[in-house]
């Protein structure tokens, strides 16, 4: 999925055999859901979609597909069009892949190929109606695989374990010792942890404008972009949110940071659940930052 994964399962000695196998399972589960949801994976989902744009052909959808794509619907609504998940096209403008290159004189063409709003449905399928039109998941699978994991260590009987995908956490019980997990929060400016926060049975999601950027007529921009003018937004460096799924919390943060100033603000606090804020001057605001400054 593009990023680190780290799988840690705290077990009384003796069932190095057990956790081995179950290692398997989860890379297996892993490995499945990126087949699925990629848009690397040539014969995936979401690359069946995409290709079939246009041509008029539906696309059917299970009962696990749709339901990612009713969150991104509900997404959309709530966020005013910020969050879509059909701004793919965008990429032409603005590549942050490789070193980065922009080319703001395709935005006009891009945007003509942007709107989920746009999207065909029939029945249980979909059909996005003009060549060149894509989805793009990945704001949304890596926190459900997140929480898929957590799903199979419970059926499997784990009472105290943790799973990282690219920065995004999600837990069972505490420690074996009983402390909660102690999870560190990324400095934006790549300087280690701006503070380390403990989590039981809960997940915490990180969504950030800082880790890709591109330079441009002597202007830094991150990869972050507003699907309704095709520009690279100017919002929060990161957000953490706290919640007991790490899909809820991913998406709350990444609406976040694709608000600016008193928007992500009033967003977070309307969410009602834990959050930190870390703005382009690493200021902290937010729950989090508040009972980390009284611990201390």
């Amino acid at each position: 999925m593009g990023g680190p994964a780290c799988l840690v399962i705290d077990a009384p000695p003796g069932q190095a055999a057990e956790l081995e196998h179950f290692l398997l399972a989860v890379v297996a589960q892993l490995a499945a859901l990126e087949d699925r949801y990629s848009r690397y994976v040539s014969d995936s989902l979401v690359s069946t979609i995409n290709a079939r744009a246009g041509t008029g052909e539906f696309t059917e959808l299970d009962t696990e597909m749709r339901a990612l794509l009713d969150l991104a619907d509900q997404l959309w609504g709530a966020s005013e069009g910020l969050f879509d998940i059909t701004s793919g096209p965008l990429r032409r403008a603005w590549n942050f892949q490789d070193g980065g290159s922009a080319a703001p004189e395709h935005v006009a063409s891009a945007l003509k190929l942007v709107g989920w709003d746009r999207i065909e449905w029939q029945d249980s399928g979909l059909h996005l109606p003009q060549p060149g039109m894509e989805i793009d998941l990945g704001g949304l699978a890596k926190e459900y695989a997140a929480d898929c994991v957590i799903r199979l260590m419970r059926e499997a009987g784990v009472s105290s374990g943790m799973i990282e995908l690219a920065g995004d956490v999600a837990t069972i019980g505490a420690q074996g010792n009983g402390k909660p997990w102690q999870i560190g929060i990324q400095d934006p400016q790549g300087l280690g942890s701006l503070l380390t926060i403990g989590l039981t049975d809960s997940a915490v999601a990180t969504s950030g404008n800082y880790a890709r950027k591109i330079e441009h007529q002597g202007r830094s921009y991150g990869h972050l972009l507003d699907p309704r003018s095709g520009w690279p937004i100017e919002g929060p460096a990161s957000v953490s949110v706290i919640d007991s799924h790490c899909l809820t919390a991913g998406a709350v943060a990444t609406v976040a940071c694709l608000k600016a100033g008193a928007g992500a603000t009033e967003w977070l606090s309307h969410a009602g659940l834990p959050w930190l804020m870390v703005d382009e001057h690493r200021a902290l605001q937010g729950p989090i930052a508040d009972a980390a400054s009284a611990a201390s």
